[in-house]
């Protein structure tokens, strides 16, 4: 089940500020985003962990980010208030690392390939870094994104 919540009007008012003084393209709405973190939520074996970058945030959150985590994204307890007008971009883990025992290697589970699917299929803007995928919310300029469409 997701969390539905609204943002206050003097937050989402200092966003707007902030994306109209740094000129920032708004390339994602409430809708998008309810509707990607739904079908993270029925589509794929995990909802994979994200390093987040808020557009009045100077650094992301988590600072560091691992290629395969060891935890969950929160995607599905996620506001949607935070996840639209907030986020200037997401880089989305596609993998996680499930500990097997003390003697044993970690097991990586991956899910790229539907997490793919599900950004083409939604047509969110995203592309492909380092096995990472980088979802805008806004961006400087339109030129750094690739047509996945």
């Amino acid at each position: 089940m997701l969390y539905i919540g609204l943002p206050s009007r003097d937050e989402a008012a200092k966003v707007r500020r902030a994306v109209e003084q740094r000129g920032l393209t708004s390339h994602m709405n409430d809708t998008k985003w309810r509707a990607l973190c739904t079908a993270i939520a029925q589509k794929l074996p995990f909802p994979p962990p994200y390093q987040a970058k808020l557009v009045l945030s100077e650094t992301a959150d988590p600072e560091v980010f691992e290629a395969a985590p060891s935890y969950w994204g929160d995607w599905a307890r996620t506001p949607e208030a935070s996840m639209g007008i907030f986020i200037e971009w997401l880089k989305v883990a596609p993998r996680v690392s499930v500990h097997m025992g003390q003697l044993v290697a970690p097991r990586i589970d991956d899910c790229a390939a539907p997490l793919r699917d599900i950004l083409k299929d939604l047509r969110i803007p995203f592309r492909e870094e380092d096995g990472f995928f980088i979802i805008y919310g806004h961006t400087p300029s339109a030129e750094t994104l690739l047509s996945h469409n």
